[in-house]
């Protein structure tokens, strides 16, 4: 039996450059391939989805959706039967945040946030980590990363957690200063066949503490699939 490929989808910034540290710490014999969002100009989740349907590949897949990819996932999954597992990380199904901030003026996020900032907020005090998530984030229009702030807060995918079946794994990060609990709160409550796994992390729990990670995912995808990594 062949296993189901990892097709992970990143965050806010959307390149996937941040995922070095998770891949690097793939087990062996599960196949592992990042999703760069497209970034050309603004899109919302449903016509992200759209685009991301069409760029899977014809074998079995398993969706590893950090934070704002975590609805991504989820649409998709509702769409596409090959989609096997969905893995959330660190993520939600309703705005995690007072949508006040959905309407925060565009040239806010014209310059990636301080490195201070992201050392505060996302990567629990890692300095290298929080220079690459600034360096992925210059990467990306504040235009388009203000429609995906906006778009995260406007977010209402709770009708497609209760009507997809295939598993799902959420991975909590205990010092998440980005995502509140009770975002975790509302996926238990509308989908307890899930699976739940608290992880000593900060926001980006899958560069902090990627083997831990795959401790979870690993066993996850097997019990998932049937395949047994050698």
């Amino acid at each position: 039996m062949t296993p189901p490929v990892s097709i992970l989808l990143p965050g806010l910034d959307g390149t996937g450059e941040l995922f070095q540290r998770f891949t690097a710490a793939a087990p062996a014999g599960f196949p592992v391939r990042c999703v760069r969002l497209p970034s050309d100009r603004p899109r919302g989740y449903r016509e992200l989805a759209d685009w991301l349907r069409d760029q899977l590949p014809s074998e079995p897949v398993a969706l590893v959706a950090e934070s704002f990819s975590g609805p991504l996932a989820l649409l998709v999954a509702e769409q596409c039967p090959r989609v096997v597992g969905v893995v959330l990380c660190a993520s939600f199904v309703l705005p995690p945040l007072p949508s006040l901030f959905a309407n925060l003026p565009k040239f806010i996020w014209s310059r990636p946030p301080p490195v201070a900032i992201l050392r505060t907020f996302l990567t629990g005090g890692d300095h290298a980590l929080a220079e690459a998530v600034q360096n992925a984030v210059s990467r990306i229009t504040g235009e388009v990363i203000s429609s995906r702030v906006s778009a995260a807060l406007r977010v209402d995918v709770t009708a497609q957690l209760k009507r997809i079946s295939q598993p799902i794994l959420c991975l909590r990060a205990t010092h998440d200063r980005i995502i509140p609990c009770a975002s975790t709160a509302v996926i238990r409550a509308l989908k307890p066949s899930a699976q739940f796994v608290e992880i000593h992390a900060p926001h980006l729990l899958l560069q902090s503490r990627p083997s831990e990670a795959w401790t979870h995912i690993g066993p996850f995808l097997e019990r998932t699939t049937g395949y047994v990594a050698g």
